[in-house]
């Protein structure tokens, strides 16, 4: 099993950023993201730095904390066309990514209204 400091960067390369990057959008020193990726480094000092690292990493708390991802069940579960939403989406850039969601978000409260 992974540590929390190695889930923390491989979540930050998933999302394409680097250590700099991510300092910026956290409001932190770059050497702090370096610590928090570094298994004799620290970790998150508060509950609400822990979130904005996983918000920003697009990760779960319960991912960062204990390395837990959704069951084969759940994901399993999905319909056909789901998993082939979910794998297209994974192609996109993360502009095209942010796109779409914008996109979906917009047809979902129109479907609601």
């Amino acid at each position: 099993m992974s540590t929390r400091a190695e889930r923390l960067k491989q979540a930050r390369m998933r999302v394409n950023l680097t250590q700099v990057e991510a300092a910026k959008r956290l409001a932190k020193a770059v050497s702090t993201i370096k610590g928090w990726e570094s298994n004799q480094g620290t970790e998150p000092a508060t509950l609400n730095d822990v979130a904005r690292v996983c918000k920003l990493y697009d990760i779960s708390i319960d991912y960062y904390v204990n390395g837990h991802t959704p069951s084969n069940f759940q994901i399993n579960n999905l319909s056909r066309n789901q998993r082939r939403l979910i794998e297209a989406f994974g192609h996109l850039s993360p502009a095209a990514q942010h796109a779409l969601m914008l996109a979906l978000e917009q047809l979902a409260d129109d479907t609601t209204q």
